[in-house]
């Protein structure tokens, strides 16, 4: 999404301010869709061949490898796709692939769980029980979960796990005040409530357990994959002096806490700073990058198709001033593109096919 007017760079898609004040199954999570299938009985080939060639030398057992087991898209693959990250939702169509906010999927009893013994009940979604129904659906669809992973977001469930956080929203230090003495909180992205985390290396260890614990609520929810948002502080005007080195280390990072748990990743946003795509692309599985048309930055993408990787571009048509041509310019890229509203809802979607 476009950023605040303070802000010289973009922010990134979220909920309105009115909006967001209210409120796999195993690591082996597998897709309908036709790449997960030869993975699979490659998997069982080579763990049979394995487990002949043990029968027939004891003691010199080997360990099989393969390739992952989470969606990995080419471009071209999914070309019936949709982002939804606010009210008002609208599932009826028979999408190849959803990408929804994980907590407005949140089914009733979910639960956020720290390794200190705490446990964080999350509400129940608007969209509770959807990500079963859309399962049910033949063709199944892929999931997708929007999750915040780079910034802090005063109104969900976990706020208070992120050093800094204070009930009152505005009582947390914002520009031109410098963040609070070891708050890992800084200024706000543009949007009511939402501030962005001080993902430094010497910092990100103080809050980085509560991102991953919604890592594990989008595995046990059966998420497909995540799409993590709010990396890409620098140039964002975030309160805290970040680095490309630690920028660049926490994308890799949220990628690989992903594959840990199972699930496909996408690199969202990041594109802007010229060759970040190229040094990122071995860690995702494919990208979202927003308003790549208006700021001329589609080329930077250029490296995820190279490597066979889908790129689901996203332009917003109050912010080009023709979304047929923008259209043109997502294909002429090679990327899987829409033209939505900002926020992106149910009400409008234009497919660059």
């Amino acid at each position: 999404m476009r950023a605040a007017s303070h802000k010289p760079r973009r922010g990134v898609n979220r909920v309105s301010a009115a909006r967001r004040t209210a409120l796999r199954r195993t690591a082996l999570r597998r897709t309908a869709l036709r790449r997960t299938a030869p993975r699979l009985a490659a998997t069982a080939l080579l763990l049979a061949a394995t487990l002949t060639g043990c029968a027939e030398n004891p003691g010199q057992a080997e360990k099989p490898t393969a390739d992952p087991a989470w969606w990995a898209p080419e471009p071209g693959e999914i070309t019936d796709w949709d982002w939804q990250i606010t009210e008002p939702y609208d599932l009826s169509a028979p999408r190849q692939m959803y990408d929804i906010d994980l907590f407005d999927l949140a089914p009733e009893g979910a639960q956020l769980k720290y390794a200190d013994g705490d446990v964080i009940d999350v509400p129940a979604g608007p969209l509770a029980g959807k990500i079963d129904e859309l399962h049910a659906r033949r063709p199944r669809p892929v999931v997708i979960c929007y999750v915040d992973t780079g910034a802090y977001e005063h109104y969900r469930p976990d706020a208070s796990r992120f050093p800094g956080h204070e009930k009152d929203k505005d009582a947390v230090p914002n520009r031109p005040h410098a963040p609070a003495e070891g708050s890992v909180i800084g200024w706000d992205t543009g949007w009511a409530g939402e501030r962005w985390l001080d993902i430094r290396e010497g910092s990100r260890d103080a809050f980085a357990e509560a991102v991953w614990a919604r890592f594990d609520l989008a595995e046990r929810m059966g998420c497909d994959g995540v799409e993590p948002d709010q990396n890409n502080p620098r140039g964002n005007d975030p309160g805290f002096r970040i680095p490309l080195a630690d920028q660049l280390s926490w994308y890799r990072e949220v990628a690989r806490q992903a594959h840990a748990r199972g699930l496909s990743v996408g690199m969202k946003n990041g594109h802007n700073e010229p060759g970040t795509a190229a040094r990122l692309v071995d860690s995702f599985d494919w990208a979202l990058p927003e308003e790549c048309v208006e700021f001329a930055e589609c080329g930077e993408l250029k490296a995820f198709v190279a490597a066979g990787k889908a790129v689901f571009a996203v332009d917003y048509r109050k912010s080009v001033a023709d979304p047929a041509k923008a259209c043109r310019t997502h294909r002429r890229h090679r990327l899987d593109g829409l033209i939505k509203d900002e926020p992106p809802t149910g009400a409008y979607r234009k497919a660059c096919r």
